[in-house]
């Protein structure tokens, strides 16, 4: 058998991309313990996760460094949003942690864990109840607030990609007491309407506390019940929300909303001028292998010489013509010998060839035959008739039977 060889590298790499592709591990919260943290020089944080009974180490870069509002300490408690990925070099898994939360200040994402699960397990989740976005969108609405950074993000994309189509702004509240009703009335709104023919629903980022409308459960069954596909672009890319779950498509920024939602008219004409070529070179080549046909028919002996052609063709009507004389002259004369012997049949069964013989067909005042002298009565007329015509007479005397005869005799 054939072994397979490959080097450590490509092992590291291959386990690294199903990781990657893992669903699951691309968004998890771990809860533990702070163990063997270290500070680099470059800003990035290196340290241990554990609990009482294993450990995973961690790295936080220096970009989500600095948004804490703490310094980890060791011991510290903490809820760690995490990205799992091995370390090709080494062959080791880590975490990227992107987010810290000290214990005791999880509940919302205890909220957050509980409510997706529900939803999750009620089917809103569902990718047969996913969406497909119209390729090319004649009117697109963006919900978002009509202050906020997303909804110039939003512009300026479209803008660049395609003026023509124009924006339907629903202004709402993204954050606040009034942030999930004025989603769900928006998004009912747009649908009653009917404008649009796809929906951008995003704000930029912030804490959980500040995306926390999005993941609401009256906001959830709206993206679900609406007939018009949602994009959810809520936050920034390392940022998911219940929207971004429930809705026909997620997009890690409001900016890349705009560019999945709304077509480059750049690329559009591009495709056209692409396609206006190909049918020009199509239509070319039709004509061209026409034309040849054409003159290669045209080149043909028999055009050469059309009068032979037509000649030949009128020899061969004539012949035609004589072939279904002859059949029909045969035809006639076929059903008329036909005709005839059933003629001659018919007369030797016909009942005049009979009375040629002296014999009379006798029938009474009805018109009925008479078969025996029992049917005539006296005085009763029969009509006789014999092989030249027909006459009256007139019974005068009880008819009398062969074998009466006989005995009175």
């Amino acid at each position: 058998m054939k072994r397979k060889i490959v080097s450590v590298w490509e092992v590291n790499r291959y386990v690294s991309h199903l990781i990657e592709e893992d669903y699951m591990l691309n968004d998890l919260w771990l809860q533990g313990e702070v163990s063997n943290c270290k500070y680099h020089h470059s800003g990035h944080v290196y340290f241990t996760i554990k609990d009482e009974r294993a450990g995973i180490n961690a790295v936080m870069f220096e970009r989500d460094a600095k948004k804490l509002s703490f310094r980890l300490t060791e011991g510290m408690k903490i809820y760690a949003r995490v990205r799992i990925t091995i370390y090709e070099k080494t062959g080791g898994y880590q975490a990227y942690v992107q987010d810290i939360e000290k214990q005791g200040m999880g509940i919302l994402y205890e909220r957050f864990e509980a409510l997706k699960l529900k939803l999750a397990n009620e089917g809103l989740f569902d990718e047969k109840y996913k969406r497909q976005l119209p390729k090319f969108p004649k009117r697109v609405g963006v919900i978002t607030s009509s202050t906020g950074a997303a909804i110039q993000d939003i512009r300026q994309v479209s803008n660049r990609r395609c003026k023509s189509i124009p924006l339907y702004i629903y202004p709402v509240h993204v954050q606040g007491e009034y942030a999930v009703g004025e989603i769900v009335e928006a998004i009912r709104m747009a649908n009653e309407e009917k404008k649009v023919d796809v929906i951008i629903l995003g704000r930029g980022g912030g804490s959980i506390e500040d995306l926390w409308a999005f993941n609401e459960e009256a906001v959830a069954w709206a993206i679900f019940e609406s007939e018009i596909p949602i994009v959810s672009a809520v936050g920034h890319e390392i940022d998911f929300t219940i929207s971004d779950f429930v809705s026909d498509k997620r997009a890690a920024t409001p900016s890349a909303a705009a560019e999945i939602v709304i077509p480059s008219q750049e690329e559009l004409e591009a495709r056209i001028k692409r396609m206006k070529e190909n049918m020009q070179y199509t239509i070319s080549e039709c004509l061209k292998n026409a034309r040849n046909q054409l003159n290669y028919l045209t080149s043909r002996p028999i055009y050469e010489r059309k009068d032979l052609f037509y000649k030949s063709k009128m020899q061969e009507v004539d012949h035609l013509m004589q072939a279904l004389n002859y059949g029909f002259t045969k035809k006639v004369h076929e059903s008329s010998k036909a005709y005839e012997i059933a003629l001659q049949k018919l007369e030797k069964l016909s009942p005049l060839n009979t009375l040629k013989r002296g014999y009379a067909l006798v029938e009474d005042e009805k018109g009925q035959i008479v078969k025996s002298v029992k049917d005539a009565r006296q005085e009763e007329k029969l009509k006789i008739t014999v092989a030249d015509g027909s006459f009256l007479v007139n019974v005068f005397s009880e008819a009398v039977t062969h074998k009466e005869e006989v005995k009175h005799g």
